[in-house]
């Protein structure tokens, strides 16, 4: 089976490795820096669009910024979808039938409960909601994906 897409099975032990130290330290933090920015990594970037002082809006210009949410969240980023999409040991039919259907419910999912979400949660809590969301169709995915392949290596093991 031609799978062009799909990143080589030796990347997805480091990118799952990175993934899960990415997550916990994004839920560590945003729970440490919930009130105050405790853990700050301040550095002067470039921004296309940003609030000058909580004032106004300014386009196209430098800011001190904590990045350390940045970063995090492009790891988390890049290694959910490498980790994602790397090839199995064994890549066959069964598993891209299975890679697909997980994509698909993980969609479904995701925006069964956004909707939930835009009806139900209103002001910056919905910022957040949005935040989180960024997130969660990966994951899903991730999750899905990987306990039907358990369960199906499970049900070939009593054949």
């Amino acid at each position: 089976m031609k799978t062009n897409y799909l990143f080589p099975y030796s990347f997805k032990k480091f990118s799952g490795i990175l993934l899960v130290i990415s997550l916990l330290t994004l839920l560590i933090i945003s729970a440490v820096n919930r009130d105050h920015d405790v853990i700050q990594l301040p550095v002067k970037t470039f921004a296309f669009i940003y609030d000058k002082a909580g004032i106004h809006t300014a386009y196209f210009g430098l800011t001190e910024n904590n990045i350390i949410d940045e970063v995090l969240m492009t790891v988390f980023i890049i290694c959910g979808i490498v980790f994602a999409f790397s090839k199995e040991k064994i890549e066959d039919e069964m598993v891209s039938k299975i890679r697909l259907e997980s994509l698909v419910w993980a969609t479904y999912v995701n925006y069964a409960i956004l909707l939930i979400c835009v009806i139900f949660i209103y002001g910056l809590s919905f910022l957040q909601v949005m935040e989180y969301n960024m997130f969660t169709l990966l994951l899903f995915f991730i999750i899905r994906f990987h306990w039907t392949l358990y369960k199906n290596s499970k049900l070939d093991n009593y054949d």
